[in-house]
């Protein structure tokens, strides 16, 4: 009879390392430090509980190899019951500059599109208004706001209205770009100029750059820069408080995400872009080491100030700031019906992002979020105190400001320049007012008749006209500010509005 008891021994033997292994309990994650997230914790259930808060907020905190805290609460839209959750996407706005910056110094680090680049050197036969000289305005300048230039136009055009061919820049900083005292001044015009200029000398759009160079390599899949790639129960859409109830907003369209507002963001991917941004894991190694230490270099020295925090410098895309004597890199977003920041404390190799889908008086609170996480994530006495009685006062704050709002639009009602509003079109003198009506610059404004009043759509923003005097209508979005004045001449036509003139095709 064969002896069976030889080869049974041996593969034990050769199993008894994996099954040791496999008793073993698995080593449990190191938690982020809950005398740091706890007092971020009852400042979210706070907030929920305030009417006219925010339908949802998130906090996000990571610190040195601990797994990423994420508290996220509410709901993706007020009226809906879908709840957010860390892999819900909300819009980041202006955080957008500090992944653009990023962009811009991989690429400089890999000479694909160095900063020191002008603009002379990618548009050739660019003219500029004196004394701002093309010359002398680097890539670099750009993305730290140091460019000399200021516009009106391209601002509102791009966040509100549609999108601006990277073809059509050189044309437009000629007629709507005017010069401005030099240094430092926070404006979208910079980055906006820079993804243009990447476009025109690489042929690649700074979406497939930033895509191929920083979001892929990083691994965070929870960034987009195009809503139409998230699942609609994943996108949380924005809020205005009006005192009683929600105004609710759309995300931005694909052709409004722009280089300097253009991102939406996963409480999830803000995590791992914290970390990266401070060496924390694997995800800095897969960059340029250059690239990260010339982002985060301040450049510009910027005047960002309230008293207690000095954000007095400004690198490609961060703020650099002292709070209580400690250091912090900053950058806040915000947009109609939604605010968020981002702040990273390297000497505690911490980090806290925020994300709130309104704007009921949240930039003050977030605010001091910010500061009290500095102070706690550095052992500062006082900041659980400061939490607490900002928290106490901001339900006033969230009134007054809905309560500002609506004065504000009482007020602009009241300006004798509408007549009293007494107009009261018939059906013909609505007719003559609706049509096509082109303007360079805006594109076609779409007017037709909505019952006793017009509503118009150009590009992306819908504006409702109210009659208010023979030819003058009042222009309202959906968003809660005083209506702007806007002319008909029926018999001409043409329509006037924002100094624009848009006339009968």
């Amino acid at each position: 009879m064969p002896n069976l008891r030889k080869p049974t021994v041996l593969v034990l033997a050769l199993l008894a390392p994996l099954l040791a292994t496999a008793a073993q309990p698995k080593p449990v994650a190191a938690r982020v430090d809950p005398a740091l997230t706890q007092p971020l914790r009852e400042a979210l259930d706070a907030a929920m509980r305030v009417p006219g808060g925010t339908p949802a907020m998130a906090a996000v905190v990571v610190q040195g190899e601990a797994a990423p805290w994420i508290e996220v609460r509410g709901a993706v839209r007020a009226d809906r019951d879908v709840p957010a959750d860390a892999d819900t996407r909300f819009y980041i706005a202006s955080q957008t500059k500090s992944f653009v910056g990023l962009l811009g110094a991989v690429l400089d680090a890999r000479g694909v599109f160095p900063l020191s680049r002008t603009l002379a050197e990618v548009w050739p036969t660019l003219t500029l208004p004196a004394p701002a000289d093309p010359r002398r305005i680097t890539m670099a300048d750009l993305l730290s706001h140091q460019e000399g230039l200021r516009t009106d136009t391209l601002n509102f055009l791009t966040a509100h209205v549609r999108d601006v061919p990277a073809a059509d820049y050189q044309a437009l900083l000629a007629t709507e770009a005017q010069p401005r005292a030099p240094g430092f001044r926070y404006a979208n015009l910079g980055d906006l100029v820079y993804g243009a200029a990447l476009e025109t000398a690489t042929g690649r759009s700074w979406r497939d750059w930033l895509d191929a160079e920083v979001l892929r390599p990083l691994a965070l899949d929870g960034v987009s820069s195009r809503t139409s790639t998230a699942p609609v129960d994943r996108l949380a859409w924005n809020h205005q408080w009006d005192g009683a109830h929600w105004r609710m907003l759309r995300p931005k369209p694909d052709p409004l995400m722009h280089a300097a507002g253009g991102l939406v963001a996963t409480p999830s991917a803000l995590a791992r872009w914290m970390q990266a941004n401070l060496g924390i894991g694997d995800a800095r190694g897969r960059l340029p080491a250059a690239a990260w230490a010339r982002s985060q270099r301040p450049l510009a020295q910027a005047t960002l100030a309230d008293g207690e925090i000095d954000c007095n410098g400004y690198s490609l895309g961060w703020y650099s700031c002292t709070y209580r004597g400690q250091q912090a890199l900053m950058h806040p977003g915000g947009y109609d019906g939604t605010v968020s920041v981002t702040v990273l404390v390297p000497t505690a190799r911490a980090g806290l992002s925020l994300v709130a889908s309104s704007d009921s008086a949240m930039e003050g609170l977030q605010l001091d979020m910010m500061k009290a996480f500095i102070g706690l994530a550095t052992g500062l006495p006082g900041e659980q105190e400061r939490l607490r009685n900002a928290l106490a006062a901001w339900p006033a704050k969230v009134q007054a400001k809905a309560a500002k709002r609506r004065a504000a639009i009482d007020e602009a009602r009241a300006d004798p320049q509408w007549g009293g509003w007494t107009w009261q079109p018939d059906a013909v003198a609505l007719q003559q007012c609706a049509g096509d009506f082109a303007n360079a610059l805006f594109g076609v404004m779409r007017v037709q008749r909505d019952g006793a009043s017009l509503l118009a759509r150009v590009g992306a923003l819908e504006l409702r006209l109210e009659p208010a005097r023979p030819g003058l209508f009042a222009a309202s979005t959906a968003v809660l500010e005083p209506p702007e004045p806007l002319q008909c001449d029926g018999a001409a036509g043409r329509i006037d509005w924002r100094g624009q003139a848009f006339l009968r095709r």
